[in-house]
């Protein structure tokens, strides 16, 4: 008789015990049944990005404006110039991507929204495995946008992405920051741009236009109540300026963290294609207000390189010097008490400042003194406006009469610096500085107004003068009338400065003063 047919049963082992009975100490079977992955592989498959992909196939490297349809293995670099999330299945991020010579959209599904932190202007690398026209993939109409492509980071190891953060100054913060249309061989500017005054007036209309501004300021994150949708969304404003006019940039939802990495009278945005809302204004002066905003089809340059941008760079360099609050002084630049008390101290007039910071090749850091007359004093003006203490935060000015102040942007507590413009015009017999150029030391400022009565008054009343430590805070904490016998002993008064020449910034820092 021959063998029996094996059973169904001896082709599988018996099944594991979800809980697995208790075993001796010291016995094998103490240890803990596990599912057969490391904690290596079960991060990178919740966390794609977590970990460095190695590619398995060689990718050709190429620019987005020659890309081909079909499969193909490309490895594309780009900057991020716009992104959006699928509202209805929330599978997937729809991001923008352009490198100079053309853009694509890239579809980025997720497993969780929360993994992937885009921003605006971010340099990413995509490792794509087929491309397909635009019009065949339903991105809509986005401008330079012929082709796009999926990925799934973590899902199969053929297609992968990277985010890349890149710190300022570094070799990946200074590539592809060429604007689309742009190119240096044919053209000396980019079609279509116009000025911020020119696109609220009339330039909206057109739909195809672009603006170059600045980040003027950037406003605290705000929550906002849609009646038309019964849903709550956040939203930042920016304020934004050119040579010519100023309105507000509002972000809404996932482009909100953008404006965390931008610097007001520093980050340069380059729009094409913003949305513009314009609403009646029923205030006082009456007329409309505008709003600029991010549509779908919108391109963001940050930081853009081409020669317009730096052109604004310098306007924008020279419009902060003259119009800035505050001007922090400059720290670890001078030797203050060699420069007070050491063995070079020359006497300078303004005009020979003047003439040695205009003539010497190159400009170099010095220091010296001068003798000059306070012609203005405006300490009882600016207190009665609550302006004595000033600094900006968030590219906007704080004032108050006291030296800490809270931020309403970001609503942190801030130490406030005296303002410079409570001193005016200073003149010697060969020029004058107008009020609000120099730059003080707290140690000067406190000369300035204590420097002598603190001596007196020691001696007087039989203290050390050593013991007793004063500060220019607390002038903040005089009356009105004190404050007005300080002023009158400033006023027409012939103080000796210690000055030292920044040439970074091109202004002279008062180091001390001597009565």
């Amino acid at each position: 008789m021959g063998a029996p047919f094996p059973s169904i049963q001896s082709f599988y082992s018996g099944e594991v015990p979800a809980t697995p009975p208790r075993a001796s100490p010291g016995s094998h079977g103490s240890r803990r049944a596990g599912d057969g992955f490391t904690s290596a592989e079960i991060e990178e498959a919740l966390n794609p990005l977590s970990g460095s992909w190695k590619p398995s196939r060689y990718y050709e490297t190429c620019p987005l404006a020659l890309l081909q349809t079909g499969p193909h293995n490309y490895q594309l670099s780009g900057r991020v110039v716009n992104f959006s999330t699928d509202v209805r299945h929330r599978g997937f991020h729809s991001l923008v991507v352009a490198d100079g010579s053309g853009a694509i959209v890239v579809k980025l599904y997720y497993t969780n929204p929360s993994e992937y932190r885009l921003l605006l202007g971010q340099r990413t690398t995509v490792w794509a495995t087929y491309i397909v026209d635009s019009t065949a993939a339903g991105t809509g109409s986005i401008p330079f946008c012929a082709t796009a492509t999926s990925i799934y980071p973590g899902w199969h190891g053929t297609t992968h992405i990277i985010l890349h953060d890149d710190g300022p100054g570094t070799d990946g913060d200074r590539i592809l920051r060429y604007p689309l249309e742009y190119d240096v061989g044919e053209y000396d500017y980019l079609p279509d741009l116009m000025t911020l005054k020119t696109f609220l007036a009339s330039g909206h209309d057109m739909g195809v236009a672009k603006i170059l501004v600045c980040v003027r300021s950037i406003g605290p994150r705000r929550t906002v109540q849609s009646k038309k949708r019964q849903a709550t969304f956040e939203m930042v404003e920016v304020g934004i300026f050119d040579e010519t006019a100023t309105c507000v940039l509002k972000l809404w939802e996932d482009k909100v963290t953008s404006s965390k990495s931008w610097v007001p009278n520093q980050t340069i945005l380059l729009l094409s294609k913003p949305t513009c809302r314009v609403t009646a204004d029923y205030g006082s002066r009456g007329g409309s207000s505008y709003e600029i905003g991010i549509g779908y089809n919108s391109i963001v340059d940050v930081d853009p390189q081409f020669p317009d941008a730096d052109w604004l760079r310098g306007k924008v360099e020279a419009l902060t010097k003259r119009e800035s609050v505050y001007t922090p002084f400059p720290p670890d630049v001078w030797d203050i008490e060699l420069a007070i008390h050491g063995p070079s101290r020359i006497l300078f007039t303004i005009a020979d400042v003047e003439d040695q910071v205009r003539h010497a090749e190159p400009v170099t850091d010095f220091t010296g003194k001068l003798n000059v007359i306070i012609l203005e004093v405006n300490l009882m003006e600016h207190w009665r406006r609550g302006t004595t203490c000033c600094l900006e935060c968030c590219g906007v000015p704080i004032y108050a009469n006291k030296p800490v102040s809270t931020c309403r942007n970001c609503g942190s507590q801030r130490n406030l610096a005296l303002n410079p413009r409570i001193l005016g015009s200073v003149i010697d017999e060969s020029g004058m500085i107008a009020a609000g150029k120099l730059v003080w030391h707290d140690d000067a400022w406190t000369q300035l107004f204590f420097g002598n009565t603190t001596s007196e008054a020691s001696v007087e009343d039989g203290f050390d003068a050593d013991l007793i430590e004063q500060s220019w805070e607390d002038l903040t904490a005089l009356d009105t009338n004190s404050l007005r016998d300080v002023e009158e002993q400033l006023l027409y008064s012939r103080v000796m400065l210690t000055f030292g020449w920044s040439s970074e910034l091109e202004r002279l820092c008062v180091l001390g003063v001597e009565w």
